[in-house]
């Protein structure tokens, strides 16, 4: 399985568009009166500000899904006071026909290996999506994560949220040596 993680151009705003639109539906959102589903804000800023990173999941040359990023944010924390500096993952999409194969999980290794940090995923009630996020933030050894249950992080209410950083590799561990 060969994933590779391309910026979208600009000329591929329509192509974002549509998938962020099945996203949307696939997730219980309805679509207004004009047939679109409003997200809350615009697409726009993710090709004109340089903190906010749209990106195509390709694997084997093939579109299989998309992620949009916003980088070096500060959040409101926990209590809902307190900023945190993190990374936002702000959508993340992999298409039917590509789920429950690794590639989400990839996908978010790779993320956090090209932008290192700590990340922040939410998402709201959805028992596919908890279940994909739980394994990715605290079902592996790579992974510090931290889980939050709707309503119990003040700064993302009704969502679940997942504070993600990757686990420093141990110095004697062989994998690392070279």
């Amino acid at each position: 399985m060969n994933l590779e993680l391309e910026k979208a151009a600009v000329a591929d705003h329509s192509i974002l568009e549509r998938l962020l639109q099945l996203e949307l539906y696939e997730i219980g959102m309805e679509p207004g009166p004009n047939g679109l589903i409003d997200w809350g804000e615009s697409l726009e800023k993710f090709f004109t500000d340089p903190s906010c990173i749209p990106l195509f999941m390709n694997m084997d040359g093939r579109l299989v899904g998309f992620v949009l990023l916003k980088l070096d944010r500060n959040p409101t924390g926990p209590d809902g006071k307190t900023p945190m500096r993190a990374n936002m993952i702000e959508e993340f999409y992999v298409m039917r026909p590509y789920r429950r194969k690794g590639i989400g999980t990839l996908a978010v290794d790779l993320i956090i290996k090209r932008f290192p940090g700590r990340w922040i995923a939410t998402t709201w009630p959805n028992a596919q999506r908890v279940a994909f996020w739980r394994h990715v933030a605290i079902g592996r050894d790579t992974m510090n994560g931290r889980e939050f249950s709707a309503g119990e992080h003040a700064g993302f209410p009704g969502q679940y949220v997942w504070v993600i950083e990757p686990n420093k590799p141990d110095a004697g561990d062989a994998r690392q040596r070279a």
